[in-house]
């Protein structure tokens, strides 16, 4: 998007594009600057840090006035301080003289503090250098000056509004609790704004409060942690817990006890107790913030405003105005604004699945077209760090939720139908016997051929592709448990004149096979693709080669599973690099010995060996869904097993004959519950494998692997930008501890 290089509205005359715009601009820099250390965004946040000071009501007659054409700004007490004072927020809208709201100066100064802390911490970058150029303020200077330098303004700033700052002991407690008031009428100077004199917003209070866990990492200074206890006490006294949910809620402030905080300003007052926990505030030697304050601050999110994927409730505790993100349908006279979701994503760092509660929000389409993040809107560059700095594995790139709910998708599978040099996916579903062929497309997935319907009694189990014929295509394999004999068994078809045609068909198996899933892979030598079906009949595994277009059975291997074991599901992929592939079977079986990732290798003659396992998982495991890909570009696959016991996607690499647990992401459970999966290669300028996943409530959900690049802190080289090519040298980082390289 260009945000790293990108300056905004720092070098504006016009002190409201402070107050938002420019603030969260250069958050998103010290986020990513604090993720990466890349200097990059260390060296634009210089820049714009440097602007926005120069551009305070008290300096900007430093500048060149011919230059800029601007001069000094008096607030409306014709006091010219340390602040960016504007009269947008005035009872009279752009008009009267200017106030200086806490918020703007909190949200201004937070980049500003966060920085200097950054820097003090790690003796490695005092001695770095500002890029910038005169006649910039910081220009040329070392970290450490520029981080000394910054402590002082924001000192500065924090003492322009020391008289709103007000403390009182606790009703409930022995304790001192703390807050920000706006501004009331001093002689005959009255603020020219609605609320005077009225406890700023438990938002706004948060706002200061980052600042001040900041400035205290920066300083030491215990005057910082004081002041930043006595808010959290006050947040405290005014959060109440939930039994019921475990969750937190609170109001928007104390002048309206009935008016609730919604997700957007909540986003922002749940900031504060994240930092105070994420970089372990201590008071007496306690944590201010512990992890059973994330719990409920995360379960209000995942338990309260969201209790279900893709619906979203206006705020905390309100539930009088909704948005079903998926179908579209919102409360009428609601705010999209309101539904600004992306500083929850902070709280991922303590319950992981809140990452993809939140970002399935910004994957679909219903809410990005609606907030949208792609163009210079003042949380667009934010949203994207955030977005960024809190991904863990894997990351949603395409989404279609306009499949209903009663879809009943039962498989998906990758392949090359066109010949072309990436894959497409097949999908199949019950609701009324459908498969399709989609790819990629925008953000979303383009269908072709035409599809062909089967009607909704074939109860579908399973597809797969592979070029069975040698013809340099992807034909499909379609496994039916039809209640009819005759139509009960395996469906080969391929694409003739843009239509899915069957062309041929083994059937006749009994009712009672309990087809468990199809695979497809180079199992025979011979240079054609193979394919498998497993049923539960009998916990049978059939290998099948193709003599021409005709599918031919070659071995049936008996697995000895315990009674009442079934397979979950079936896939196929080269977890060793050498010629062929292996078969993987997921399994829920009573006895936990048997429960879990099973690894076979498979001859000419159709004879399975296994290889490796990955079991002792508990009977409550529900497995489900399944894939085989190469997730991280390296050229050897990985196995990717969900369960619906937790939602988890779990991620092993077979080394020799072992299953090593390499990754993981964590969802929330309804989020993929019943989830069917493929890997492919859809994106054909990626090394990697993306992985496509139909959902229980009929959408359709690609991700890929979360990119990550680790730059050395005084390297500037072009080559350390993943954007440069689209093929970093270092794609993904989940297979490796992350560290910086220092």
């Amino acid at each position: 998007m260009g945000y790293d290089v990108h300056l905004g509205y720092s070098e504006s005359g016009n002190q409201t594009d402070f107050s938002w715009a420019t603030s969260a601009h250069m958050e998103a820099l010290v986020l990513m600057y604090e993720k990466t250390h890349d200097p990059k965004y260390a060296n634009t946040l210089i820049r714009c840090m440097g602007n926005v000071i120069d551009r305070r009501d008290d300096l900007r007659d430093l500048l060149n006035l011919q230059q800029f054409g601007i001069s000094n700004i008096s607030d409306y007490r014709g006091i010219s301080g340390a602040a960016w004072s504007t009269n947008h927020y005035n009872t009279t809208e752009d008009s009267g003289d200017t106030y200086a709201h806490m918020v703007h100066s909190a949200n201004i100064t937070y980049p500003m503090a966060k920085f200097a802390a950054i820097v003090k911490k790690d003796l490695t970058l005092h001695n770095l250098k500002s890029d910038s150029i005169p006649p910039g303020r910081y220009a040329g200077k070392k970290y450490l000056i520029i981080a000394n330098d910054l402590i002082d303004r924001v000192k500065e700033t924090l003492l322009y509004h020391a008289d709103q700052w007000h403390t009182e002991s606790s009703p409930n407690s022995n304790n001192i609790i703390g807050y920000y008031k706006e501004r009331d009428s001093i002689n005959v100077d009255s603020p020219p704004i609605k609320h005077k004199g009225i406890i700023s917003p438990f938002n706004m209070q948060s706002s200061m409060g980052r600042v001040l866990v900041q400035m205290y990492r920066a300083t030491d200074d215990v005057e910082y942690l004081k002041q930043l206890n006595q808010i959290a006490n006050f947040l405290k006294l005014n959060t109440v817990l939930d039994p019921n949910l475990g969750a937190n809620t609170w109001k928007y402030w104390k002048k309206n006890a009935l008016l609730p905080d919604d997700i957007s300003h909540a986003g922002l007052t749940i900031a504060f107790p994240y930092e105070c926990w994420k970089y372990g505030i201590l008071m007496g030697g306690n944590l201010i913030y512990t992890d059973s304050d994330m719990k409920a601050y995360s379960n209000t999110l995942a338990k309260d405003i969201s209790s279900s994927p893709l619906f979203i409730h206006v705020g905390v505790g309100d539930h009088s105005k909704s948005w079903d993100v998926k179908s579209g349908a919102i409360t009428p006279e609601a705010s999209f604004d309101n539904y600004i979701s992306y500083r929850w994503l902070c709280l991922s760092d303590y319950d992981r699945k809140i990452y993809q509660l939140v970002d399935d929000f910004y994957a679909a389409k219903n809410y990005y077209t609606k907030i949208p993040i792609n163009n210079l809107s003042y949380y667009s560059s934010l949203t994207i760090a955030l977005l960024a700095a809190h991904e863990k594995l894997i990351v949603p790139t395409h989404t279609d939720h306009e499949w209903g709910a009663a879809s009943d998708w039962k498989g998906v599978a990758n392949g090359r139908f066109y010949g072309e040099a990436k894959d497409e996916f097949v999908v199949i579903r019950n609701f009324d016997g459908m498969i399709g062929i989609m790819k990629p497309q925008g953000r979303m997935f383009y269908k072709f051929p035409n599809p062909k319907v089967y009607g909704n009694s074939f109860d579908w189990r399973g597809i797969a592709a592979g070029d069975f014929f040698g013809d340099n295509k992807s034909e499909m394999i379609a496994l039916s448990n039809h209640s009819n004999n005759a139509d009960n068994g395996i469906y080969v078809l391929k694409i003739e004149n843009n239509n899915i045609i069957e062309s041929d068909k083994i059937t006749g198996w009994g009712t009672q096979s309990d087809w468990a899933g199809v695979a497809a892979g180079n199992f025979i030598s011979g240079g054609k693709d193979d394919f498998i079906v497993a049923r539960n009949y009998n916990t049978e595994v059939i290998v099948y080669k193709f003599n021409g277009t005709t599918a031919q059975p070659v071995y049936s291997n008996a697995l000895n599973l315990p009674a009442n074991s079934k397979i979950a599901a079936v896939a196929s992929g080269n977890l060793d690099n050498e010629d062929k592939d292996e078969i993987v079977l997921l399994v829920n079986s009573p006895d936990a010995a048997y429960s879990g990732i099973h690894v076979y290798d498979i001859d000419d003659n159709g004879i399975m060996t296994k290889i490796a396992e990955r079991t002792n998982w508990g009977p409550a495991s529900e497995w489900r869904g399944l894939a085989v890909g190469n997730l991280d570009g390296s050229g050897v696959d990985e196995i990717i097993a969900h369960r619906n016991f937790d939602g988890e996607y779990n991620v092993y690499k077979l080394n020799g004959n072992i299953l090593n647990g390499v990754g993981s992401e964590s969802f929330p459970l309804l989020q993929t519950e019943d989830n069917v999966m493929c890997f492919g290669n859809f994106d054909s300028s990626s090394q990697n494998e993306e992985l496509v996943t139909l959902r229980k409530d009929g959408g359709i959900v690609m991700f890929s692997a979360a990119k990550v690049i680790k730059s050395t802190p005084n390297s500037n080289k072009s080559s350390d930008d993943p954007c440069q090519n689209e093929l970093p040298n270092e794609l993904f980082s989940f297979l490796k501890p992350v560290r910086f390289n220092k």
